[in-house]
């Protein structure tokens, strides 16, 4: 292959300053080391100013970028630990920017070891980046100067380092230390509950409390009283925290003159309770007040007891050993604290030892009961005592529980219309050949979209290569690259999506050969694996959306995904179901009517008619069923309107729900999911004998029996 020719470059003088490429982006570096740094005079110089230095120098507002993601980024970090820098360095390397700007050399890098230092220098070097700061302009690629340049700028960031190293750490951080170590506040966050004495002198004599910790009224009677809670809940933290959040006490908001003169007072704390909007700590920030020792007047440094009774303690001592001893596995000195009585841990047990199968709809079930959160989903959790699986509604952050239903109630209303659908689509002649139509019409339409993205993606990309030949920017070529390989990308993924839809009509044939499957699961459907269940499910439905009623009432509506919706009530199913006053009211009116037999044991199909007598006798007959009651009454006693033959006469001629089949509007639907690898007795007909549950991270956790708790 013959060695393609360059363009001639333009010679350089190499004893002459390069001038500033003003015809390229700019971008302006900014970093702070902390939060408290934020919004000094240095953010000022760092932004307003060196933008304003760089629009002084000739650049365009729009073509000057401004990089402020390392606020409160220390500038030891490596490049891919800091935000900001990532992104630069990614502008340089992209050959996005011509010059990059700081208030100093520090800015970028306080790097001792100079390995990150040498990284920005050399992309800024083979991308021809300069780098600018108010004092200098360092040109790393220029023929004379760049490595003059190149050696200034590691000097300077050599300084920067070794002031951090000798001049913060060595000297100024050391004194910091030395002065906590000897009992003495030294700037950090003040425990609510104290005050720190800032006078030297009191009354012209030296101040022996001087730095040190005094008791502030305002939050130590708010502190004392969080002790005294943790003891009333018996030692349970997220119970003591829950009751805080909703009932108080509140730490009061700080304004000027509650704090006494030449104090200084806890000003750290913006943690608000989500009921009231009131000053409260954290879960784990309430942890760590409960066995911090400054409380009973001991000093830590470097998270080890350095001065006893250092200040005035504001906790009784056995008040606080008692939070002490039920949090902390440690005492005052490191070692294992012999007194430690944890509040019973939460024990997540073997799901193998439950006794009842997992909900088989986790994860599918919604619900619009709460106002704030609408189609919110339902937790799938473990019930140890009832042991049994739930669906939970639960409001969050207290999860507190807003009603619960058992799972397997639910998931047999569930089956029973399923099995309906699966009834009326298979039976109904209309229905299963508008499904056919319907699946082969969606096929065609698709195939002819996915052929007209292809064609319009590939002329795009013959646009492109058309268009290389007249760019000579670096910058535009490197975008016309990223649209080429964009097109590129969405041509292969429309290609393999026509060629799942062309693979599809193979699957579509075999629709035909699916009635007679289905018609032997419903035949044979409590043998029906549950994942086998859920996966039909799936197929034919998009959710179920669960409301309740009242207080023994959920109502279950399927949304199916032709449009239509089936309902259920969970009235009558639960073993300790009380009657509903609608109910009662029905039986009566019903009973006291003469209405036959056969249409009460339908409208309540999970009792017997002796069942119905007694529940009548009891609310309305004085102990006695009606005696004139005149209904056509051909059944006994223990009769069930599953027992009657008018429940099988409408089973062997369902209502025929020609709109159900229309649920198989797309290649994903009920029947045409894989048929060409069965592996089990119902696979012809959904594909898969295990189908993957929700990929929900909530889902998983929920339908595993919760989250785990560190202590109930």
């Amino acid at each position: 292959m013959p060695r393609p020719l360059k363009r001639p470059e333009q010679p350089i003088d190499p004893y002459k300053a390069q001038p500033l490429p003003l015809g390229r982006p700019a971008a302006v570096y900014y970093r702070q080391s902390s939060e408290g740094q934020i919004g000094n005079i240095s953010t000022t110089l760092q932004t307003i100013d060196m933008i304003e230095h760089l629009l002084d120098r000739g650049w365009l507002r729009e073509n000057v970028h401004m990089i402020d993601a390392d606020a409160a980024v220390s500038g030891t970090k490596k490049i891919h630990e800091r935000k900001g820098m990532t992104q630069l360095m990614q502008m340089i390397e992209a050959g996005q920017i011509g010059l990059v700007a700081a208030q100093d050399v520090d800015r970028f890098f306080r790097d001792v070891t100079m390995i990150e230092t040498n990284k920005f220098i050399e992309a800024c070097r083979a991308h021809n980046v300069q780098v600018m700061t108010p004092r200098m302009v360092y040109d790393f690629a220029h023929p004379i100067m760049g490595s003059s340049h190149v050696k200034m700028f590691r000097e300077e960031a050599q300084r920067a380092a070794d002031y951090l190293e000798y001049q913060i750490r060595g000297r100024l951080v050391k004194a910091r230390h030395s002065r906590s170590a000897g009992g003495m506040w030294s700037g950090r966050k003040i425990l609510p509950g104290f005050m720190v004495d800032c006078r030297a002198k009191v009354n012209e004599q030296r101040n022996p409390d001087f730095r040190k910790y005094k008791r502030f009224d305002l939050y130590a009677d708010v502190a004392l009283r969080y002790f005294e809670l943790f003891r009333e809940n018996n030692g349970n933290l997220f119970q003591t925290w829950r009751f805080i959040e909703r009932n108080g006490p509140y730490f009061p908001d700080i304004v000027e003159g509650m704090v006494p003169e030449g104090f200084k007072a806890t000003d750290h704390l913006d943690r608000r309770s989500l009921v009231t909007g009131k000053l409260t700590p954290s879960h784990t920030g309430l942890e760590y007040m409960l066995i911090n020792v400054a409380y009973i007047g001991h000093w830590v440094h470097m998270g080890a007891v350095v001065q006893w009774n250092n200040h005035e303690p504001i906790i009784p001592l056995d008040l606080f050993m008692y939070a002490f001893n039920r949090l902390s596995p440690t005492d005052f000195h490191g070692e294992p604290n012999p007194d430690y009585v944890p509040y019973r841990p939460w024990i997540r047990h073997d799901k193998a030892e439950r006794c009842a199968e997992p909900p088989t709809y986790s994860g599918l079930i919604y619900t619009d009961d709460l106002p704030a959160c609408p189609h919110k989903r339902l937790a799938g959790i473990w019930n140890s005592h009832a042991e049994k699986y739930e669906y939970v509604l639960n409001e969050y952050p207290y999860r507190s529980t807003v009603w619960k239903l058992r799972a397997f109630i639910l998931d047999g209303l569930i089956d029973e219309m399923l099995l309906e659908r699966l009834r009326a689509t298979t039976i109904d002649e209309a229905a299963w050949a508008a499904a056919l139509a319907s699946f082969e019409n969606v096929d065609q339409s698709e195939v002819r979209r996915l052929k007209a993205a292809i064609r319009q993606a590939e002329t795009a990309k013959d646009n492109i290569i058309a268009s290389l030949g007249l760019l000579s920017n670096a910058e535009m070529v490197a975008r016309a690259q990223a649209h080429f390989e964009k097109a590129d990308y969405e041509i292969a993924n429309l290609r393999t999506e026509l060629a799942r839809i062309e693979s599809g009509k193979q699957r579509s044939r075999s629709l035909v050969e699916a009635r007679p499957a289905l018609e032997m699961v419903i035949a044979r459907w409590d043998d029906v694996p549950s994942e086998e269940k859920r996966a039909l499910f799936e197929a034919f439905a998009h959710y179920v959306k669960v409301n309740k009623i009242s207080r023994h009432t959920k109502q279950a509506v399927v949304c199916w995904r032709d449009g239509t919706t089936s309902r259920r009530s969970t009235t009558h199913k639960s073993l300790g179901y009380f009657w509903e006053e609608d109910d009662l009211e029905k039986l009566r009116t019903m009973v006291e009517g003469d209405v036959d037999q056969w249409i009460i044991l339908r409208t309540f199909p999970d009792y017997s008619w002796k069942a119905l007598q007694e529940r009548y006798a009891y609310k309305y007959g004085n102990g006695h069923w009606r005696s004139a009651y005149a209904g056509k009454k051909p059944y006994g006693r223990y009769t069930h309107w599953r027992g009657t033959e008018e429940f099988k006469a409408e089973r062997a001629n369902p209502p025929q729900l020609a709109a159900s089949a229309a649920s198989i509007d797309q290649p994903s639907g009920p029947f045409c999911a894989v048929f060409d690898q069965p592996s089990g007795p119902f696979c012809a007909v959904f594909g898969r004998s295990s189908p993957p549950r929700s990929e929900n991270p909530r889902a998983r956790d929920d339908a595993s029996g919760g989250r785990p708790h560190r202590r109930r």
